[in-house]
């Protein structure tokens, strides 16, 4: 019977993203329906797995007896789970470390930690409580209107926290490498949230100084001789350029608007255990 339930949510999983490939389902610029369809199959797979893990593998449900593979097949899952938030987790840890070395400097009344790079760079660093992260190249290239513009930018990271919820986005994309459409589904989110993140700056700056400094900081990393050298990621060099503009120069900010109601579905990823009470766990 736990065979079968863990073949039941591998085949909704693995449908549900080969479904986000058909042309009709327009998933891009929409965060409910992008979050579906990246997050709902990994959540659902490790709830069926820690659902089979309590049941254990002794017991029938409705006749059917369980079975070891299944239970261990859970536990395999678990485990790779576990192994991978550790890793990530870890990263993260050594990414705080390196970055407190890193000079302080408080610039238009934020306080910044400045690389010593001539590679143009910003972006908020950490968990939930994030860091402003800045290269002296950035500052040196930009202008003081469009340096303030980045800074907004980053602080609507900061508001919005989003190295918090996309740490764990991150974490469900490295579990589920395997399923179709990955790639695409994350990629996407990754747009969203730098859409939302310009609206939200565009709120207290002008917009075309986002456009503007956006345009120009691109242009310098595509000229730019090296890549970054630390494990830092830079949200330039694949930011998606001409649709984040689009967005920018649309007054109306309507592709990056997000409402908690559009997470609802996530109360359906507790449905494996609706079943425990039918587990009797007697050999």
């Amino acid at each position: 019977m736990h065979f079968i339930f863990i073949f039941s949510a591998l085949f909704i999983a693995y449908s549900i993203r080969l479904i986000s490939q058909l042309k009709g389902i327009k998933y891009q610029k929409n965060w409910g329906l992008s979050l579906f369809l990246f997050g709902f199959p990994p959540l659902l797979l490790l709830m069926t797995c820690v659902t089979v893990f309590f049941m254990g593998y002794h017991g029938e449900m409705w006749g059917i007896k369980a079975s070891k593979f299944s239970y261990y097949l859970s536990v395999s899952f678990l485990v790779f789970a576990l192994f991978t938030l550790i890793k990530i987790t870890w990263d993260l840890q050594k990414l705080f470390l390196l970055i407190r070395k890193y000079p302080l400097q408080n610039i238009g009344g934020k306080n910044i930690k400045i690389l010593q790079t001539s590679f143009p760079y910003a972006a908020q660093v950490g968990f939930w409580r994030s860091q402003l992260v800045m290269s002296s190249g950035l500052i040196k290239l930009l202008s003081k209107e469009h340096l303030n513009a980045v800074i907004a930018h980053e602080s609507a990271h900061e508001i919005h926290k989003d190295t918090f919820f996309f740490f764990w986005l991150s974490y469900l994309e490295r579990l589920t490498f395997w399923l179709p459409n990955n790639e695409n589904l994350w990629s996407n989110l990754l747009l969203l949230r730098e859409l939302r993140a310009d609206n939200t700056a565009a709120k207290t700056v002008d917009y075309l100084l986002i456009a503007e400094a956006l345009l120009t900081v691109t242009t310098a990393t595509i000229n730019a001789p090296k890549p970054l050298t630390f494990n830092l990621e830079c949200p330039f060099t694949n930011c998606r350029l001409e649709e984040r503009i689009e967005n920018l120069l649309d007054n109306s900010f309507r592709y990056s608007k997000f409402n908690w109601q559009e997470i609802l579905w996530l109360i359906l990823i507790f449905i494996p255990w609706i079943f425990f009470p039918f587990h009797n766990p007697c050999s």
